[in-house]
């Protein structure tokens, strides 16, 4: 209830009275809760960029402390023709790389077809696909096209063979198919199922034709002979009369190889193919008594799926050693070391080392990160009397203390004499730190072993199986930074509780301030109306005074 002017005019019992009493009575109940709230929130934000600060140092430290550090490895001599990666930990070693063979894929490229839309058989048939130990069974028949086959052999054999369709020129369509993987087991053998009418330029296999007989039953002899077939570098003969049919002969040569490599086509022609893969194979037929139809003996060779490049394994010299792998790509010759051939006749002087620069790296991290921490610390804790500038923690041992015990860590010596400035580390009169990289890298370079012991620590193992740890210096002051990051958490949940339960006083003490002024507006009031009473009694009373002494 506001009070402009309590009663009728008594000028007394106002609302800024009221207003004045309260202000002054806010100042000395709510305004030190205020500042308390407020130097408290500065607490809080202060601790909040002071563990900040102690976990990025930490992670500095972490780091160090950390053996997958010194576990780096640099590879020097690397050029366009080999390229060596090496792995965290392998042993520093150094070795040769030249004469570079690089291994290959297989390449083949069919014949010749119209249009890729030609039919690559005269009937049905099986191909047979065979690589690096796998076989797979493509079915055709006489609408199969060459774009349907080139399909076929992609979702039926695309782990290990992809195909591909090349316009050489007008009218001239080849299929061409290439092993997914390099090495000399990685040969593409085609072949087609014994009754099978696959364009012969599309098998591995070279083969001949004979003249075109009118059927299958025709004779093909005289009188009574024998012939010499030679297929795959191995001969055979086979006797005849002049009985003996095309059919015949056909199933004589197969009886005699042991496999069909003789089928008769849809022209009545007999075709003699090899029974070995590639261009070594041998097949020819002889008539050693030369009493054989010509049409038999007037052969056609016929062409087979030509191969653009071979499949080869990569050969190369490991410091003047020959070596040979299926893969351009060798990981299992030193452990940890990954040898990739780019180039034919290239050649590396490899050198593996540990990656030392990664260690003052990360020295020279730790030495910004601890300057950017007792910058903050000394700011926070400072006291200057003379220009009256005093830090949030002044006088606060727990944060005081941070300093110093860091510091203590950073200057000691262990029991062999080591200690960080050996390292390049130093810490000046004003306790600004800094690095010197170079007086580091002389230093760990002298005695790798004793340095990272003395930095990270070890583990020794007795006779017994009974281990010891010795902590390195990286190691103590990276507890002690976890040490210090609980206690952040303390004062940081102490000071959240701190603020609530000021600013809970503060509620109370506000309501309560309230309450009492409220109360005191209603009885200003009620005062005001006597007051206004009483003068309206007074003024009638003055009124009679008046009308008395004047006799009116």
């Amino acid at each position: 209830m506001a009070v402009s002017s309590l009663g009728a005019g008594s000028g007394v019992l106002t609302q800024t009275v009221i207003d004045q009493l309260k202000a002054a009575d806010t100042k000395s109940i709510i305004t030190p809760i205020d500042n308390k709230i407020t130097l408290q929130q500065q607490k809080s934000s202060a601790i909040s960029l002071l563990d900040s600060l102690l976990t990025t140092f930490k992670s500095s430290a972490s780091a160090l402390d950390n053996d997958a550090l010194y576990q780096k490895r640099t590879v020097s001599g690397n050029t366009s023709g080999v390229s060596v990666t090496a792995n965290s930990g392998v042993d520093v070693q150094s070795f040769s790389i030249s004469n570079v063979s690089l291994a290959q894929k297989n390449v083949l490229e069919s014949g010749s077809f119209l249009s890729n839309t030609a039919s690559i058989a005269s009937g049905s048939g099986t191909m047979k696909m065979t690589v690096g130990g796998l076989s797979y069974s493509i079915d055709y028949t006489s609408t199969t096209s060459l774009t349907d086959l080139k399909n076929s052999i992609n979702t039926v054999a695309g782990s290990s063979v992809r195909a591909s369709i090349l316009q050489v020129g007008t009218n001239d369509y080849r299929l061409v198919m290439n092993s997914q993987k390099t090495g000399a087991d990685q040969n593409i053998v085609i072949s087609d199922s014994s009754t099978g009418t696959l364009n012969n330029t599309l098998t591995s296999y070279k083969a001949i034709s004979s003249q075109a007989f009118s059927s299958p039953i025709d004779t093909v002899a005289s009188g009574a002979g024998d012939l010499t077939v030679s297929v795959g570098g191995s001969s055979y003969n086979v006797a005849y009369d002049a009985s003996t049919s095309l059919e015949n002969i056909r199933d004589l040569i197969n009886a005699s190889v042991g496999s069909s490599v003789a089928t008769i086509d849809g022209n009545n022609k007999l075709i003699l193919r090899s029974s070995v893969a590639g261009d070594s194979a041998s097949v020819s037929l002889t008539d050693n008594s030369g009493l054989l139809d010509s049409k038999l003996t007037t052969t056609t060779a016929m062409d087979k799926i030509g191969e653009l490049q071979a499949a080869t394994n990569a050969q190369f010299k490991y410091n003047g050693i020959t070596i040979s792998r299926s893969s351009n790509t060798i990981s299992d010759l030193t452990v940890g070391v990954t040898i990739n051939l780019l180039e034919n006749s290239g050649s590396a002087n490899i050198s593996i080392a540990q990656d030392t620069q990664a260690i003052s790296d990360e020295m020279n991290t730790f030495v910004q990160n601890y300057n950017s921490l007792t910058s903050q610390l000394n700011s926070m804790t400072s006291s200057d009397t003379t220009t009256g500038t005093v830090g949030i923690f002044s006088g606060d041992n727990s944060i005081n203390s941070i300093r110093r015990e860091i510091n203590r860590v950073v200057t000691s010596m262990n029991s062999s004499g080591m200690s960080l400035s050996q390292f390049g580390i130093d810490l000046s009169e004003t306790g600004t730190m800094s690095f010197n990289s170079s007086t580091f890298l002389s230093k760990f370079n002298t005695d790798t072993t004793a340095s990272e012991k003395f930095l990270s620590g070890y583990t020794k193992v007795d006779s017994l199986g009974h281990s010891t740890t010795t902590d390195g210096i990286f190691t103590t002051l990276n507890t002690m930074l976890d040490r210090f990051h609980t206690n952040m958490t303390n004062l940081t949940t102490s000071s959240t509780n701190q603020i609530k339960s000021l600013n809970d006083n503060k509620t109370r003490s506000q309501a309560l301030l309230d309450a009492r002024y409220t109360a005191m507006t209603a009885q200003f009031v009620q005062y005001d109306t006597i007051m206004t009473k009483l003068k309206n009694q007074f003024a009638s009373l003055q009124t009679q005074i008046s009308a008395y002494t004047t006799g009116n």
